[in-house]
C-alpha cells in the first residue's frame, strides 16, 4: 500500500468515525436526559415547557434557506390577494379581527409560511396557525375545514380552509397579539 493510498483510505475512515463519535454523543445525551426527566419532576416541567410545548421558529430555517436555495422562496412582488368576500368591515375581537363573510367563503393565505397548528382554541373554536416566512404567526380562527395539512409549507393567497358566516384573524409577534390594521 502506498502512502496515497493509505491517506485517502484513512480519510473515509475518519468521515465513517467522526459520524459514529457523533451519533453515540447523541445517543448518550439522550440516555441522560432520559434518566434525570425520569428521576427529577422538575427538570421533566422544565422539558415540558420549554422543548417540548414550544414552537420552533420556522422562519430562521426558511430565512436560511432561502439564501442558499430557491425551495420555500416566497412570491415578493406587491400583488393583493384576496383574503375572503368580505360583506362587512372586520371588526374588532379579542386580540385581532373578526370577518363578517358569506356562507361557505374560502379563507385565503395572507403571508407565506408554514403551518405548526390545526385544532381547537378557546374563543376561536377551529383554528390553523401559520408561522409566516417573517416570523409572525397568524390565526386563522372559526374555521369549518381546512385545505392544508399539519407542517406544509404554503403560499400566499392558497386557500386554506373554507369557514361560514364569519372568521377570526389574530397577528401575533413574540406571543403578543400585534395591532391589525386591515
Amino acid at each position: 500500500m502506498t502512502y496515497e493510498e493509505y491517506k485517502n483510505n484513512g480519510s473515509k475512515h475518519s468521515i465513517l468515525k467522526s459520524i459514529l463519535n457523533k451519533l453515540f454523543t447523541v445517543i448518550v445525551f439522550s440516555m441522560i436526559i432520559i434518566t434525570i426527566s425520569n428521576h427529577s419532576p422538575k427538570f421533566k416541567s422544565f422539558l415540558d415547557d420549554k422543548v417540548l410545548n414550544s414552537t420552533m421558529d420556522f422562519s430562521f430555517v426558511n430565512k436560511l434557506i432561502n439564501k442558499t436555495t430557491n425551495v420555500f422562496k416566497t412570491n415578493n412582488n406587491n400583488e393583493t390577494t384576496q383574503v375572503s368576500k368580505v360583506v362587512e368591515e372586520p371588526i374588532k375581537y379579542k386580540d385581532g379581527l373578526k370577518y363578517i363573510i358569506p356562507e361557505n367563503s374560502k379563507i385565503y393565505l395572507k403571508e407565506s409560511g408554514i403551518v405548526t397548528f390545526i385544532g381547537t382554541k378557546d374563543g376561536y373554536n377551529k383554528t390553523i396557525i401559520v408561522q409566516q416566512s417573517n416570523g409572525y404567526y397568524a390565526w386563522y380562527g372559526n374555521i369549518d375545514k381546512e385545505s392544508i395539512k399539519l407542517y406544509d409549507y404554503v403560499e400566499k393567497g392558497t386557500e386554506i380552509a373554507t369557514a361560514s358566516n364569519e372568521y377570526y384573524y389574530v397577528l401575533l409577534k413574540d406571543d403578543k397579539p400585534v395591532n391589525i390594521n386591515d
